[in-house]
């Protein structure tokens, strides 16, 4: 979560604000040695729990408001969504935080969701640090077992232990980006930070090139993302819903079909990446291929155009918009990296490749307002944004996630500061209120 929220802050506003990533990383530190202070006194964590519940409601309350004063009409997905945000916000706020039984299960099969896909995805990519993330996920689903037996530790001291944890590892990370971002030279790309290179499928790759700052007002042309979905550019036999949409599809012939992805900026640029001879499309030729190692690369080429793409294939499925993005920085980074065409299944694949370039091309728009960029902290669309990247960076990156991403990116681009998002819904509220007294007095009179 972190990193994709420094990546979207950009480099000029951490640089400007690094004491206050600084003072917040102490403070986490600092909650979460509270947090265990008080766990060895009193073995509960009502109060932050309560907090947690009180704004889930408030949010789903938000929501609600948004749905029902749309200017297109009730909206029933978003009302829907603050429907779940109220009643698990009441579900938090009324458990029984004294035993935490039920939290500790929630916690169990969190750990126990996540360790399995890490197990997983490790097993069949064998990507950079492998070993590491292999044992990782082995830690959390032994973690979640312990939790459920609730052994060597009690269920109410399971969830304030996860809080600390959780505050502790944000508190550390902060320090370590506040430090870090202070020495970052102008016009570099955060990504090239130990923070984001450290972590991935591979060796990080594309920054040798001149970062500037974002420009204000829309790039002259749209940035134009393609996707060509499993399900739409092959004739599937059967529906196996979660692995069609985010990993790929059979046919009735039993080949793979993976989808596509391509990124355009006008007439200037286009970025859709092809093996020259296509792998397997067998499905055990194809669990084959799925290793990200550099030994495992094959020789790739550069589709010149959209146009040609579809005279080759077939039109995308879907067609997701940019207007407002740092046309410059893609522009210096295609410079610099259109001639390495290396293809890997895996680890550099065609939408391995456009998420590069939409990064680029992505990074700072939070940061435009400043430190307030940082209330994106509050949006739930955001925590999804972050769910969504975290899962691709730990297999890869496919065009069901990336169409998943780009949708959650311009929800989050385009959602006003949450500050005056809760002041129009009070001035609409107290307008209602007001109305509604004058209509009283009047029948009383």
């Amino acid at each position: 979560m972190l990193r994709l929220l420094f990546l979207l802050m950009g480099g000029p506003a951490l640089r400007a604000g690094w004491p206050y990533l600084t003072g917040l990383g102490l403070l986490c530190a600092g909650a979460s040695a509270g947090i265990l202070m008080d766990l060895l006194q009193h073995g509960s964590l009502s109060f932050p729990l309560h907090v947690l519940g009180v704004f889930l409601a408030v949010e789903g309350l938000a929501e609600a408001m948004s749905a029902i004063y749309s200017p297109a009409g009730i909206a029933w997905p978003p009302l829907m969504k603050s429907a779940g945000l109220m009643l698990f916000g009441l579900l938090v706020f009324i458990a029984p935080h004294d035993s935490s039984l039920c939290f500790s299960l929630v916690f169990a099969l969190i750990f126990l969701l996540d360790g399995g896909f890490r197990v997983i995805s490790c097993s069949l990519m064998r990507c950079r640090r492998w070993t590491r993330k292999f044992s990782l996920g082995c830690a959390e689903i032994l973690f979640s077992l312990l939790i459920a037996i609730h052994w060597p530790l009690a269920p109410h001291v399971i969830v304030p232990l996860c809080f600390a944890l959780l505050l502790a590892g944000w508190g550390i990370n902060l320090l370590f980006m506040g430090a870090q971002i202070h020495a970052l030279p102008e016009n570099t790309s955060v990504t090239a930070l130990p923070l984001f290179t450290r972590k991935g499928l591979r060796a990080p790759h594309g920054l040798n090139y001149e970062h500037p700052p974002l420009q204000a007002g829309h790039a002259s042309v749209p940035l134009n993302v393609y996707i060509w979905t499993p399900l739409g550019s092959g004739d599937v036999a059967g529906r196996r819903p979660w692995f069609d949409r985010w990993v790929a599809a059979i046919d009735h012939r039993g080949e793979v079909s993976t989808g596509h992805t391509s990124l355009e900026m006008g007439e200037e640029l286009y970025i859709s990446l092809y093996p020259v001879d296509d792998v397997s499309r067998s499905l055990r030729g194809f669990l084959q291929t799925l290793c990200a190692k550099e030994e495992f690369d094959v020789e790739g080429c550069l589709l010149p155009s959209l146009e040609s793409e579809i005279k080759r294939w077939c039109r995308p499925d879907k067609r997701l918009v940019l207007t407002h993005y740092n046309q410059a920085a893609l522009r210096n980074y295609w410079r610099a990296n259109a001639t390495d065409t290396r293809y890997n299944l895996t680890s550099r694949n065609c939408s391995t490749s456009v998420m590069q370039a939409l990064d680029v091309a992505t990074e700072g728009l939070l940061g435009e307002k400043g430190l307030k960029g940082l209330w994106v902290l509050l949006n739930p669309d955001f925590w999804l944004l972050s769910l969504v990247r975290s899962r691709a960076e730990g297999m890869t990156w496919t065009p069901g996630l990336v169409m998943d991403y780009c949708i959650l990116l311009r929800r989050v681009l385009e959602t006003q500061q949450r500050t005056s998002r809760y002041r129009k819904i009070i001035h609409r509220l107290r307008v209602e209120l007001l109305g509604a007294r004058m209509v009283v007095r009047s029948l009383l009179r």
